[in-house]
């Protein structure tokens, strides 16, 4: 099992380690134009009527960092998660806490992936 999660509310790089080395699930709460628009990697999109659907999919094992666009309404989706006995807390900052402190994103799907070149020695 992971490790137990105990803030309510995690600092992006706190967050990017909870899901690097942790098994953080991402359920993001924003909507169709900006979830197109940017998302972490791995992100189960959840947002209205869809967030019981959305959460079936996770593994209720692991923690859950519940992101919206700038911390509000997630962290009240994080508490109703851990009302239902999950390990939950939101993004401090949303996704704009996200993006200001360069953490790594998905590319729009009409943008090209521009990463390091692999070079075969």
């Amino acid at each position: 099992m992971a490790s137990e999660l105990k803030e309510e509310e995690l600092e992006p790089g706190r967050a990017r380690e909870l899901i690097a080395s942790e098994g953080g699930q991402v359920l993001d709460l924003r909507d169709d134009e900006e979830w197109v628009e940017v998302r972490i990697a791995g992100a189960v999109r959840g947002s209205g009527d869809d967030l019981d659907s959305a959460l079936e999919s996770l593994d209720s094992e692991h923690p859950v960092l519940v992101v919206c666009t700038d911390g509000g309404r997630s962290a009240e989706v994080a508490g109703d998660l851990r009302e239902r006995g999950m390990q939950a807390a939101a993004l401090k900052g949303g996704m704009k806490g996200w993006t200001g402190d360069g953490l790594p994103t998905l590319p729009r799907e009409t943008e090209e992936f521009h990463g390091p070149r692999r070079t075969n020695p």
